[in-house]
């Protein structure tokens, strides 16, 4: 498990869920990573986690909508680990509001973290590996980019725009050996989803997934590590479902929904 030895990963909204399960994994894997996370705290224990494994670790209190927080991250990291081959924009936010309702305060804030975010971290980091001829930028997208997601208009908006952030860097950046992919999750099991959503709609969310559970933090953490690795060379500009099964089911998994409750009923 070394298909990271060596190699500098930058990891944001790593202080927890599904960033914090990237950043360790890429750490087992022989990776010394950059945890960053706009909650201060929560980024130094990720880090410590990791020293505490026997991997260097750097953690840092970064708010990816500011530029000016973006371009220190990298220099940070850069002057740390003296590289960086990895970047995996993980930081986000979410409102769930009615689209007639959505301010536009909250609409400009799902903008400005989840797109201009991602540029911020993208361009800067982008440019440190383009010194190496080698990189790989995995952004954290949603099925709420691929379907129609109630309540989350916005969300939905400012997802969508990192999958096609994805394929123009894809194209861009080719020619200095720097792939961009994105992970597009499914509802997974965190404290987050948890706390977004009353538990009688929680516990009856899985029904409606083709594999009848929420998703583990591990599988889009293992999804990301495929994109990041660099055995992915020949893949880039794709935006991969890790969902279960639902963007696939589409429409469909209403008639599969209710043909269990009548076979449960039964």
């Amino acid at each position: 498990m070394n298909d990271f030895k060596g190699q500098v990963a930058v990891v944001t909204g790593a202080g927890r869920g599904i960033g914090r399960e990237i950043a360790l994994q890429l750490a087992r894997q022989g990776a010394s990573v950059c945890v960053s996370d706009i909650n201060g705290d929560w980024a130094l224990a990720t880090a410590e986690a990791i020293t505490k494994s026997g991997r260097d670790a750097l953690g840092l209190k970064v708010d990816v909508s500011s530029y000016d927080d973006v371009q220190k991250l990298v220099a940070d990291a850069a002057c740390a680990f003296g590289k960086i081959d990895i970047l995996v924009n993980n930081a986000g936010i979410s409102t769930s509001r009615p689209f007639l309702d959505l301010t536009k305060d909250e609409w400009e804030a799902q903008i400005k973290v989840h797109m201009s975010g991602t540029f911020f971290c993208s361009q800067a980091a982008a440019r440190e590996m383009k010194k190496n001829n080698y990189g790989r930028i995995v952004c954290i997208s949603s099925v709420a980019a691929l379907m129609g997601p109630i309540d989350l208009a916005a969300y939905g908006a400012a997802k969508a725009g990192i999958a096609g952030l994805v394929r123009a860097m894809a194209l861009e950046l080719a020619d200095f050996g720097i792939t961009a992919n994105a992970v597009a999750p499914g509802p997974i099991d965190t404290e987050l989803l948890k706390s977004a959503w009353p538990k009688d709609v929680y516990e009856e969310r899985k029904n409606h997934i083709p594999a009848q559970r929420l998703g583990k933090v591990e599988e889009i953490a293992n999804a990301v590590l495929f994109f990041a690795s660099p055995h992915s060379g020949y893949v880039s500009g794709t935006v991969l479902p890790v969902d279960g099964g639902s963007v696939a089911a589409g429409a469909y998994m209403v008639e599969k929904y209710r043909r269990r409750k009548a076979n449960a009923a039964d």
